[in-house]
């Protein structure tokens, strides 16, 4: 690379915004930040994460220059990459995108079933809009989106614009990463034959040195203590009793299947245990999460003040380096393997030519190159076409501002089990969310 980059981060004042910085710092030799622009509407979470950020630099990287602002026109122009990760509505919104289905006995999750299309229908206007400005006022530059519902923004964003564009969880490098610990190998060495949807996903294989290990891993995982396995995980990660739960119901999806499943398969796999755990907690995962923000950000000014150093809560290792990495394969041209969300292209033949799918890509200047992984096992297909046909109405409801779409969508998800259900929930958010889906008609 030539010369640093500039970087901009909308939705900056995220508490994930410091882990994501500090994997810059710890990749500034191959990936050098000469400007970073932090962007986001709420100017006091902006200023107190940009106080540590800028603490962060200063020791880290001096000659880097930063400005914080509110105005996304100033994080759009002259840069080379734009990040986004922001959350229309706020924790508020997904507490309320969490707690309707659970009213009505249904699971009560942000980003699956009804919670994921309320999500999509507040936020895909929203992206549009940004992908829109970003063509209009900087189009050379790269948009980088972490933003939830990641698929569905991903392709209503291929639908309605020609920017450059990637857009990535991190869930995939979860994966890989954990079974690099369980294996102690480095968890780059292993290759996912990996297919599916965002946060609906399978590896089928996975090769280590040309070998796929997973059979003998699954014999492994049958005869080994489940503390002996939760312990490789670390008790920070596994103090959050959710996590502690989707790693134990990801692991009894592995037994019976031997595929390793996104976490996010217990939703589908164990529907009634989820809704009977939630109906019994009495909280949502939105309420954890805004203590656990609150709790952050208090860090965060006690940081800012010198009373203490900073660690990244949120947003640590695996989300920025999967982040930053990615910046450098498109930056370098190195043409590395990434699993992303990007344009089918035949990489899976039973889904539609232009659906967005999560498969592995080769990553290169010219953006990312899914690899044909081939048809997928009849045990899991239709589960996923399901959900593919879900997520194109959606989109198609948010891009022609229709009810009759939104409800065809939830109407047709897997986890709705009756379209009167999923009228009288599509009501309560209209009801409850007011302006932000009053578009709908």
């Amino acid at each position: 690379m030539s010369q640093g980059l500039s970087i901009s981060i909308l939705g900056g004042g995220s508490a994930y915004t410091p882990g994501l910085v500090q994997g810059f710092i710890n990749k500034s030799k191959d990936v050098p930040l000469d400007r970073l622009v932090l962007m986001d509407i709420d100017g006091h979470k902006l200023d107190t994460v940009g106080h540590v950020v800028r603490h962060m630099l200063e020791t880290a990287l001096p000659k880097c220059e930063l400005r914080l602002t509110t105005d996304r026109d100033q994080a759009i122009r002259n840069t080379d990459f734009i990040i986004c990760q922001i959350r229309v509505g706020g924790l508020q919104s997904r507490h309320i995108d969490e707690s309707i289905p659970i009213k009505h006995r249904v699971v009560g999750q942000e980003t699956t079933g009804p919670g994921g299309l309320a999500m999509a229908l507040r936020t895909i206007p929203v992206m549009v809009e940004i992908a829109a400005e970003i063509q209009e006022k900087n189009p050379r530059a790269w948009l980088i989106n972490y933003t939830n519902p990641t698929g569905l923004v991903a392709e209503a964003i291929m639908k309605t614009s020609d920017i450059r564009h990637i857009s990535i969880c991190d869930e995939p490098m979860v994966l890989q990463e954990s079974l690099g610990a369980f294996l102690r190998v480095p968890p780059e060495r292993l290759f996912f034959d990996y297919f599916g949807l965002s946060h609906l996903a399978w590896a089928r294989r996975v090769f280590l040195q040309g070998v796929d290990i997973l059979p003998q891993l699954k014999d492994t995982v049958e005869h080994t203590p489940l503390e002996k396995i939760e312990s490789l995980f670390g008790e920070e990660v596994l103090k959050d009793p959710k996590v502690r739960t989707e790693l134990r119901n990801t692991l009894r999806i592995f037994r019976e299947t031997g595929m390793l499943p996104s976490p996010y398969l217990q939703y589908y796999w164990f529907t009634d245990e989820i809704l009977e755990q939630q109906i019994r907690s009495g909280r949502t995962r939105a309420q954890e999460v805004m203590q656990l923000e609150q709790v952050i950000l208090d860090e965060c000014r006690k940081a800012a003040a010198g009373k203490r150093p900073f660690e990244a809560l949120r947003g640590g290792k695996r989300h920025a380096d999967m982040m930053v990495g990615m910046l450098g394969a498109i930056a370098d041209d190195t043409r590395e393997v990434f699993i992303v969300n990007t344009t089918n292209r035949g990489a899976l033949p039973e889904l539609p030519y232009d659906k967005i799918v999560e498969v592995p890509a080769v990553v290169d200047a010219r953006g990312a190159h899914p690899l044909a992984m081939g048809t997928m096992p009849v045990q899991v297909r239709g589960l996923i076409q399901a959900v593919a046909a879900y997520e194109e109405l959606a989109v198609e409801a948010a891009l022609a501002g229709s009810y009759g779409l939104a409800l065809d969508a939830l109407s047709c998800h897997p986890l709705v089990p009756s379209r009167k259900l999923a009228k009288s929930i599509l009501d309560d958010y209209m009801a409850a969310h007011g302006e932000s889906l009053a578009y709908l008609k």
